[in-house]
């Protein structure tokens, strides 16, 4: 039986984030870091012995901090990159070959390509061992052309023969090494396979995943989503109106409470600020301060709204269920969500609103209270 194969993963985290206008290796989706996502997701392949974080000198203190948060008993190595990918490359083949490391196949991987499946991974592992490389690639959707200096078309290409190149990339150690040189020009090199075009080795392509994005720009991480939950519940008593939905109800109670209590906004703030991870509404309006008393929660929730906008997120999508045995809610539902969208300032499509009875069971099917549960659908801008 054969011993198995060293694999040693590098991980490229020392760009620049130029085109994210932030920097994309520390920003959080679903509250972990992307490098941190990344890192994870290659410590979690089991064939593979160790890994090699390429990283900028003044991302080194995070990203030590971020690696504190990482449970693993695999060897962590790090060193600074280059100027570009290329030369980020070459730092990291030139502290293999410092160290001595024994290492038989090397991966590597970009640092904010966070969704990789460990599938691509164990392909890549399993045929390494009959290629030369081995990288994964995706057929263009779009027609692909060159074009001249003063942009006029010079040629189609073939789409069939074109392929949008992906990481993880595996190479046997000893090719890479043998075959990164510097006497190219290394700022035209974004792909780290080039490094092999025109030697005598082949470069395998195994079909990619549309999935395994690289987080490049904002729009990358737009369809990141949060979710909160809120609810709210309030006695029934003896009023000429109901406040409920920011609109006024014919019904000879209404919903007792330190503001107006509206149980359907309340509950929506609270769903709202859960899916921004910012805490509840008794944070923001305190039920002891004597100044919000009779508050129209309507300003509350405008408030919030324009609270968690400044935080550069974005409601996508409210769903309230309204638990009441009395009155009918659905006659007035379309007057409510006109009232939300023109506080929340998103579409009425976007806003579900729906009422359930307890069957004349507890304090709400015996008329005497109303509760509301909100689900909450939030992105990061």
């Amino acid at each position: 039986m054969q011993p198995s194969k060293k694999i040693l993963a590098i991980i490229l985290a020392a760009g620049n984030s130029e085109r994210f206008n932030d920097n994309k290796l520390f920003f959080e989706i679903d509250g972990i870091p992307v490098l941190q996502r990344t890192i994870e997701n290659v410590l979690s392949v089991e064939k593979i012995d160790a890994i090699l974080i390429v990283n900028s000198k003044k991302d080194e203190l995070k990203i030590q901090k971020l690696l504190n948060q990482i449970n693993s008993d695999k060897k962590i190595y790090s060193v600074y990159g280059g100027k570009n990918r290329a030369e980020s490359l070459i730092c990291a083949t030139d502290f293999i070959t410092d160290q001595k490391l024994n290492i038989d196949y090397l991966v590597v991987h970009d640092g904010a390509r966070p969704f990789t499946k460990k599938n691509m991974f164990y392909q890549g592992i399993k045929n390494i061992e009959d290629y030369d490389c081995v990288i994964f690639g995706l057929t263009p959707t779009d027609t692909v052309k060159i074009i001249t200096d003063d942009n006029f078309v010079e040629k189609t290409l073939i789409r069939d023969k074109l392929i949008n190149v992906q990481t993880p990339q595996f190479f046997k150690k000893e090719i890479l090494l043998e075959n990164i040189t510097t006497n190219k020009n290394l700022n035209t090199i974004t792909d780290d396979s080039s490094f092999l075009d025109n030697t005598k080795y082949k470069v395998k392509v195994l079909p990619g995943d549309e999935n395994n994005i690289k987080i490049t720009t904002q729009n990358d991480v737009s369809s990141t989503s949060f979710y909160g939950i809120g609810f709210d519940l309030h006695k029934l008593i003896p009023e000429k109106k109901l406040r409920l939905g920011g609109i006024d109800i014919d019904f000879p109670f209404k919903l007792e409470g330190h503001s107006d209590g509206d149980v359907l906004i309340h509950s929506i703030i609270d769903s709202v600020l859960g899916g921004c991870n910012l805490g509840d509404i008794g944070k923001f309006y305190p039920s002891n301060d004597k100044s919000l008393k009779n508050i129209d929660s309507t300003q509350m929730l405008s408030e919030i709204s324009l609270l968690i906008k400044d935080k550069g997120f974005e409601i996508i999508y409210i769903d309230v269920t309204v638990i009441a045995q009395k009155p009918r809610i659905s006659s007035y539902t379309d007057q409510m969500k006109n009232r939300l969208s023109e506080i929340l300032r998103i579409n009425e499509k976007n806003i579900n609103i729906k009422s359930t009875t307890t069957d004349k069971m507890g304090i709400i099917g015996s008329e005497n209270a109303i509760g509301c549960q909100t689900i909450a659908t939030i992105k990061k801008r």
